[in-house]
């Protein structure tokens, strides 16, 4: 268990610092760099995709899921029964956080997210009629248990519960996670987004294979990640995509020493070229507004690795090549 916990604690963002600010704040900002269209028309065979996905019903599809505001599933009832609420925080899409004090004044945080891959497979028990997948660390300061709602790949909705002593933080968790699972086959609220949202995109389905072999070579292989991204693998190389809530590329630009890049269509990027050992290209940029929220936005995130660097390959050009094809496919800015 030892090394479990060691997996589980980069996995699923255990985060200790914050058990140790007493601060509260209703949003949290992304720390890291940085109406809905219709299905996209490619060309080419599809990607080869590494997970089958089959829902547990129509309220846990991957569309329905999208739609849902996790902080929505963190009902300041349901929360009172485990002690004194914060303010929820919102993370992403599908992440939301509180950071509250149980029933003995304690430290007790939450971390839900939807479609999540749980790291374990469920051994028999249940959630709100869902399978259970539950793990805990050693010293019983964290728990992780996700309502497995896609068998095959399985991927559900997360609970992380996290408390400065060990004590039991599997059974707050699971109350919360009942209650989130019962709140979506009820009929969960939705989150507000600006009518150009890129929430509703399935990331996995907007390129082509001619596309992507540009950047991975021929063959790529396909793996979701969560609700809002996906990465393509190939021999020595990867790159992904990802949608996300987050502050906005350009006030980060200096931060992190980003340039700006113009890929036409009104669209200006940020770029980060690396090349050490490897080489790496990110490129990030505001696509629309998020409401209520003058500091963050939906960014539009695409990330090419080389692990060992290739002589006279220039990284970011095929970046802003597959990026300059995924344009057209987003809703108009």
């Amino acid at each position: 268990m030892a090394v479990l916990a060691g997996i589980l604690l980069v996995s699923c963002g255990v985060d200790r610092g914050k058990w140790a600010n007493p601060q509260r704040t209703h949003l949290a900002p992304d720390a890291g760099f940085g109406g809905t269209s219709g299905p996209p028309t490619t060309s080419g065979a599809k990607p080869t995709t590494t997970t089958s996905r089959t829902s547990a019903g129509a309220a846990f599809t991957l569309d329905a899921l999208r739609e849902v505001d996790p902080c929505g599933l963190m009902a300041e009832k349901t929360l009172k029964g485990l002690g004194e609420p914060a303010e929820n925080r919102l993370r992403d899409y599908a992440q939301c956080s509180n950071y509250m004090k149980d029933t003995r004044g304690k430290d007790l945080n939450f971390t839900l997210t939807i479609g999540e891959t749980a790291t374990v497979k469920p051994d028999g028990k249940t959630v709100g009629g869902l399978p259970l997948a539950q793990t805990e660390l050693d010293d019983h300061t964290a728990c992780f248990l996700t309502a497995i709602t896609d068998t095959n790949a399985n991927q559900g909705i997360t609970v992380q519960t996290g408390t400065r002593d060990a004590s039991d933080s599997c059974t707050p968790g699971r109350a919360l996670l009942e209650a989130a699972v019962n709140r979506i086959r009820e009929g969960a609220p939705e989150l507000k987004v600006d009518n150009r949202t890129l929430r509703a995109l399935e990331p996995c389905t907007l390129f082509s294979n001619a596309v992507l072999e540009t950047v991975v070579g021929t063959g790529p292989r396909t793996r979701p990640n969560g609700l809002h991204g996906c990465g393509w693998n190939g021999d020595d190389v990867s790159f992904s995509l990802r949608f996300r809530i987050a502050m906005k590329p350009d006030d980060l630009a200096e931060t992190s020493k980003t340039t700006p890049v113009n890929l036409g269509d009104g669209v200006t990027a940020q770029q980060l070229n690396e090349v050490k050992t490897g080489a790496r290209c990110r490129l990030e940029w505001a696509h629309a507004a998020f409401p209520g929220d003058n500091e963050r936005a939906e960014v539009v995130s695409l990330e090419f690795s080389r692990y060992s660097a290739k002589a006279g390959e220039d990284v970011c050009a095929k970046t802003q090549t597959v990026a300059k094809s995924l344009i057209p496919r987003l809703p108009k800015r």
